[in-house]
């Protein structure tokens, strides 16, 4: 995105469960996204510049037999 970015300070608990940096937020937005990836195999990162932006990059693990049954 192009908004404010996430401090450097900050980043590292961005994923926490709980912790949120907007006065009515609840904390669970990114640790429910990445609770949700990892139960698939499948990885986030973010990549931030404090003023410019955000990059989140999710990473999803090939298909095969396996993990297509695990979704039905």
């Amino acid at each position: 995105d192009t908004g404010t970015g996430i401090p450097e300070d900050i980043m590292d608990k961005i994923f926490e469960p709980y912790f949120t940096t907007k006065p009515f937020g609840t904390g669970l937005g990114l640790t429910t996204v990445k609770r949700v990836l990892s139960d698939y195999g499948a990885k986030i990162a973010v990549a931030s510049k404090p003023g410019k932006g955000s990059t989140f990059t999710v990473t999803l693990p090939a298909r095969n037999e396996t993990s297509a049954n695990k979704i039905l």
